[in-house]
């Protein structure tokens, strides 16, 4: 077993999200959004010499229009996913996170707090159980379920429970606490693509180009975040 570099327990708001999401998308898509607006605004300026040289000509319209309307919807995109993402988030449990590193790999563990049963299929199940008038094959059923042998649609149900999480590629580990789950998630420094920025009030490392983990400075203590640094520093990802 590997010995651990560190391990940092920490948790986000809604501001510290969209911050990092607007640092994900500057660092990564960016350049792109500027090299389409530049062929967007040569086709806009084309469409518009059309319309200049021929008034009547219906292409030249056509042609500014949708460039420019291109170019309004390459800027505004990142915004709305923006919007969507955080009133999304806002509309999920409670979450904490806990981020284990090693030499050979990153574990970021996410801890949600439900305030509700996971499966509404579950509910609905198991209030059938309780009013059980049609169920003539099956024993008595007991407060904790532990001898529920013959309920096959409570057997079946349990086991679409386990299936229905939609956990991240890499999150291989699915841990339930009672009212607490946990998905781990484990990427490999050298096999995944791993990155890291730091600013004056964050980290914020980067995986495969596609996923982000934000570690506000607020959480970690000055020994964390020097060792954090350090840590990024040696893997050469900072």
């Amino acid at each position: 077993m590997e010995e651990k570099l560190l391990e940092i327990k920490y948790s986000m708001t809604l501001d510290e999200i969209s911050q990092g999401f607007m640092l994900f998308w500057k660092k990564y898509q960016l350049k792109r959004t500027v090299i389409f607006t530049i062929v967007y605004a040569v086709a806009f300026v084309l469409g518009v010499d059309i319309m200049i040289r021929n008034s009547s000509n219906f292409y030249g319209y056509v042609i500014a229009g949708l460039a420019a309307g291109m170019i309004f919807y390459s800027w505004y995109k990142p915004f709305q996913i923006r919007r969507k993402m955080l009133e999304s988030i806002s509309a999920l449990a409670e979450e904490t996170y806990i981020t284990e590193i090693y030499p050979s790999e990153l574990r970021v563990t996410t801890c949600i707090i439900e305030d509700e049963p996971v499966s509404d299929n579950v509910e609905e199940n198991a209030e059938k159980v309780e009013s059980a008038d049609n169920i003539e094959k099956s024993d008595i059923v007991e407060e904790n379920a532990e001898n529920v042998e013959n309920a096959e649609n409570v057997e079946e149900n349990a086991e679409n429970v386990e299936n229905t999480d939609n956990v991240e590629k890499n999150a291989d580990i699915v841990v339930s606490d009672g009212e607490e789950r946990q998905e781990v998630s484990v990427y490999r420094f050298g096999t995944d693509l791993i990155d890291a920025q730091e600013t004056e009030e964050m980290f914020l490392i980067y995986v495969n180009k596609r996923l982000i983990y934000i570690y506000p400075k607020r959480c970690l203590s000055d020994d964390e975040q020097t060792k954090l640094r350090e840590i990024l520093t040696d893997k050469a990802i900072l």
